[in-house]
């Protein structure tokens, strides 16, 4: 978790004195260990270095190649370094040092802009060509490092922040009405991808990249994209679990590549356990390292299913254990810890993921500067509600009604649902015409839009009647699809991979961590993608293969877990217990800030309905307001 930043003046002027510097001071946190920047005419790069691998020691960047000819800035981590290594040799290219960074721009040197097609890591990275005089840049199969972009006519610039831009010619501090939209209707998803927080910036997104000429003219390309495939075969059930640890078991390796100890999140899921699981399985390669874990228990966790799964994986002389207590905040983390990390940066993103903001911060604290983590579990290893339907369509009844008896008593997300009830919209799924499915979404189009307190003068500025029917027809068009596609179009989405893993990140990098997503991996994505259902789901239980391969590892009460509870709402909850009267007089009073965008009387309503009844609802409300509110006045600060 580096920071990188360039600009390019197509103007063809020189870069102003302190532009590129002013752009990495404002990521300076994500720069620990030194920034650096490289000047030469209408072309400037800058890194915030943040050294979090042993081959990072020696790494120093902007990176150019003997003649200078090449200028490279990169964030990330490059996991296939042997087999690039050897191809680099074989073709004569040979490295100064045993850097990532001189990997990649070998790559560059060799394969050009095919060059992210060679690489396996978490990475985004921009290359000045001064031969070809272009610029090219690039992120990970993943997205799991950012690049946020402005372009318009007077320049193109980049950072790994969206608001390290602001202040940049034609970029503004205006936030992106669409964003707005989703936060005031969650309901919401852009079917058209716009995932960005402000108005004037964009970015790329996984497996893409963009060549950027001196005279304005752009071309973005998809050098990779998530394809279903065809579905894997094994010869039995054990040949299965084995190919699942070798694959995962190299992605956790791969993450476990740090200058200091192991650390990882920890909560009570089976995402996060199998981690651990596989942390301890590989720590004996490592007999320096420690496995430290940052962890959310209650005050009395035995009354608390999450915290007796984290103490039984926390456990071990191996682990070195940080928790902090909810709601009293004793241990890692205080109280104004809590109220600094929400209020003294307010942002939609960060204020909707408080936990993992505190683990980061504690685990900066204690110097552990890399936490391995799971939020992309649950996508990499969906499975759709209707998964029945695919037995029925492919002739096996029974095994179906079976499967919606199992899933009405041990499915995560439909436990206590009827099993004919199931079975029926399984039913559905799998037969209905094509002919009356398009009536039932014809009929949904015309379904007036869900309550929210939206400015209808907002909603209409922006359509969002028309992109809420383009949204549901777009979910009309999925339930032909195949699992593997349905798979893939959920991986893809801008909801989906990508938003947990730029939200983690984003998190992460006020406080100088890098966070790393075994999850996320490119080759473990794809070998689930690919999976026979009977090893996604079996018995009603999701994550089957999980459970089935960890069995050894981890207790029953971790493995056959009901439900998702998690700790994240008693950060709130204490949050608005210390702050909630200051927090909601200010908004009282800098309401009419949101007139754009929100109905102030039904607003005010709702806050003198919280003040009388003091319900969970009403507090959380205030809350998700007051976020809006302060962080559009932050912004407004940068004008």
């Amino acid at each position: 978790m580096s920071g990188i930043a360039g600009i390019i003046h197509f103007d063809g002027k020189p870069v102003e004195p302190g532009l590129i510097e002013k752009m990495t001071s404002a990521m300076a946190h994500r720069g620990p260990d030194g920034i650096n920047h490289w000047v030469k005419g209408s072309v400037a790069l800058g890194q915030c270095m943040l050294r979090t691998t042993p081959e990072s020691l020696e790494e120093h960047q902007p990176l150019t190649n003997e003649d200078e000819s090449l200028v490279l800035v990169m964030d990330g981590r490059v996991d296939n370094r042997d087999e690039l290594n050897r191809e680099l040799r074989a073709h004569g290219i040979t490295q100064k040092t045993n850097t990532d960074a001189e990997l990649v721009l070998g790559a560059y040197r060799l394969w050009g802009e095919d060059s992210p097609k060679y690489l396996l890591g978490d990475f985004t990275f921009a290359v000045w060509d001064v031969r070809c005089q272009k610029l090219f840049c690039t992120v990970d199969h993943m997205s799991a490092r950012p690049f946020y972009y402005a372009l318009n006519t007077r320049i193109f610039a980049f950072a790994s922040e969206e608001e390290a831009l602001i202040g940049l010619p034609g970029v503004s501090s205006q936030p992106n009405e669409v964003m707005i939209a989703h936060l005031l209707m969650p309901a919401f998803q852009s079917v058209d991808n716009q995932r960005f927080w402000l108005r004037d910036v964009g970015g790329l997104r996984a497996g893409q990249s963009i060549t950027v000429f001196p005279h304005g003219k752009t071309q973005t390309e998809t050098y990779w994209r998530l394809e279903p495939g065809e579905e894997s075969l094994f010869a039995s059930d054990r040949e299965c679990e084995e190919a699942f640890l070798a694959v995962f078991g190299e992605a956790v390796r791969c993450r476990m590549r740090t200058t200091g100890h192991i650390a990882a999140m920890m909560s009570g899921g089976l995402d996060s356990a199998s981690i651990a699981a596989m942390v301890r399985r590989l720590l004996p390669e490592m007999p320096s390292k420690r496995f430290h874990t940052y962890s959310a228990i209650a005050d009395n966790p035995t009354d608390c299913v999450e915290s007796r799964c984290i103490q039984s994986l926390t456990g071990g002389a191996e682990t070195v254990a940080h928790f902090v207590s909810v709601p009293s905040f004793r241990g890692m983390a205080s109280v104004d810890d809590l109220i600094d990390v929400a209020w003294s940066k307010a942002h939609p993103c960060d204020n909707s993921i408080l936990l993992p903001a505190i683990m980061c911060q504690a685990a900066g604290r204690q110097g552990d500067r890399v936490l391995l983590h799971g939020v992309s579990g649950d996508l990499t290893l969906h499975v759709p509600y209707h998964y029945a339907a695919y037995l029925l369509q492919a002739g096996q009844w029974r095994e179906a009604w079976l499967e919606c008896q199992a899933a009405s008593r041990n499915n995560t997300f439909l436990r206590g649902s009827f099993p004919i009830s199931l079975f029926l919209r399984s039913a559905w799924t799998a037969y209905a015409p094509d002919c009356v499915r398009a009536l039932v979404w014809r009929f949904r189009r015309r379904q007036p839009l869900p309550q929210t307190v939206m400015n209808p003068e907002f909603a209409t500025r922006i359509r969002l009647t028309e992109r809420l029917r383009g949204q549901y027809e777009e979910a009309g068009h999925w339930l032909g699809d195949n699992i593997r596609q349905a798979h893939a179009r959920v991986l893809s989405m801008a909801a989906g991979l990508e938003l947990g893993l730029t939200g983690y990140e984003r998190v992460a990098g006020r406080f100088g961590v890098e966070l790393r997503d075994p999850w996320a991996d490119k080759r473990v994505v794809e070998f689930f993608l690919r999976l026979p259902l009977g090893q996604k789901v079996r018995n009603g239980w999701t994550k089957h293969l999980v459970r089935a391969a960890f069995a050894p590892d981890l207790e029953e009460g971790v493995r056959r877990r009901l439900g998702k509870e998690h700790l994240g709402w008693q950060f709130i909850s204490r949050l608005m217990d210390e702050t909630g009267e200051s927090v909601s007089s200010a908004l009282a009073q800098g309401l009419d800030q949101l007139e754009l965008y929100v109905n102030v009387n039904a607003v005010r309503a709702r806050q003198m309905k919280y003040h009388a009844s003091r319900n969970d609802a009403g507090r959380e409300f205030i809350y998700e307001m007051a976020t809006l509110f302060l962080w559009t006045h932050r912004l407004s600060n940068f004008a």
